[in-house]
């Protein structure tokens, strides 16, 4: 259906995760012709419930399918002018959340040169957090001071998804081969603000992809199966059954995961 995945070229897992939940989204909304707003910025800081209310109500009000439900999440962008400190709020939905390595790394280690090649994967919700500061050129307008000032600006967790996807890009840490620490069980209670709609998830996939390099690679697929809750291993054809002390000592302790696949839990 997609041109991107004609022929024998090497495509990207992410690529096809994206294609196939955007387009089951389109065909399975009840809601036709829907459009995803994003531009629900407002300037007094009271009146953020009532943005989010309406934000949420208006997507909800045209997307509403199974590939909705299930996977899309809703962030808050925050930006405070360093000049008049008001913060201007803008929601948005995802249904990823993508983590560049080899910066949560320098953000980890404060910019120091590598030492353990390691970083965990709370790191990761902890780097997209952070505040970043827009200075000189990079400055942002601002309407209350009807000029470009410095400013910061962070990201929260809002909702998270029922299903969480998590992108691990190392795209710029190859040459530095970082490894990410992640686990079966991730609370996330730290990090998303409506705490009421969950915040525990379980693993329930990875996507690994070995010999990385810009031409191509080999992706292989780890799934949990629901029902015997057993562990199985996707390469191409062939499928493995996993112990579970087997998966904790290959996928878990040795494995470079490319996404993660986490399940929201009570």
């Amino acid at each position: 259906m997609n041109p991107l995945f004609k022929g024998k070229g090497t495509n990207d897992a992410k690529d096809l995760v994206n294609f196939i939940i955007m387009t089951l989204h389109e065909e399975l909304n009840k809601v036709k012709k829907s459009v995803i707003n994003n531009n629900n910025n407002i300037l007094d800081q009271s009146n953020r419930q009532l943005m989010f209310n309406n934000f949420a109500k208006n997507f909800t009000s045209e997307n509403q399918s199974i590939i909705s439900d299930l996977f899309y999440g809703i962030n808050c962008n925050i930006t405070q002018c360093c000049h008049c400190c008001i913060n201007i709020y803008n929601y948005q939905i995802y249904f990823f959340l993508e983590f560049p390595l080899e910066e949560v790394y320098k953000f980890k280690n404060n910019n120091n040169n590598f030492v353990n090649n390691s970083v965990n994967i709370y790191d990761c919700f902890d780097y997209i957090r952070k505040v970043n500061f827009m200075f000189g050129e990079n400055s942002k307008y601002c309407d209350i001071c009807k000029q470009s000032t410095n400013c910061g600006m962070r990201t929260c967790l809002t909702i998270g998804p029922e299903i969480l996807i998590l992108i691990l890009n190392r795209k710029n840490g190859i040459e530095f081969d970082i490894k990410i620490n992640f686990i079966e069980d991730l609370d996330l209670c730290n990090y998303i603000q409506l705490k009421n709609t969950g915040c525990k998830y379980k693993l329930i996939g990875i996507i690994t992809h070995i010999d990385e390099n810009e031409m191509g690679g080999h992706f292989i697929a780890y799934c949990k199966d629901p029902i015997s809750k057993s562990w199985l291993k996707y390469n191409d054809a062939i499928v493995w059954d996993y112990q579970d002390k087997d998966f904790q000592s290959e996928v878990i302790k040795f494995s470079k995961p490319y996404l993660l696949f986490y399940q929201k839990f009570s």
